[in-house]
Parts: structure tokens; C-alpha cells; sequence
């Protein structure tokens, strides 16, 4: 059981980085991004959602 929420939990970082990356938000030579947690790269999903002022 353990495998697979580890397992979904890391799809879903991945779906959230390679969203970020392709919308020129970050760069995808950037480390960081990995070390983030899923609600923070959640929450950076969230802001390119959110239309601007």
C-alpha cells in the first residue's frame, strides 16, 4: 500500500513540474523544484491559474 501512494505522490510532482517548466515559470534545469513538497508545487500550479492584475 505504502509503494503505492509513494508512487502517486511522486506522478503527481511530476505532473506539476513538467506544468511548471512548460509554462516558462521555472526552468527545468532547476533542482529545487524536486525537493519541494506536492502542496508547495500545488500551490505554484495555482498561480499560473490565477489570472494576473
Amino acid at each position: 500500500m505504502k509503494n503505492h501512494l509513494r508512487d502517486a505522490v511522486e506522478t503527481m510532482k511530476e505532473h506539476y513540474i513538467k506544468k511548471l517548466i512548460n509554462s516558462g515559470m521555472v526552468q527545468s534545469t532547476d533542482e529545487a523544484l524536486q525537493s519541494l513538497t506536492l502542496t508547495q508545487l500545488e500551490a505554484l500550479v495555482k498561480r499560473l491559474d490565477r489570472p494576473g492584475p
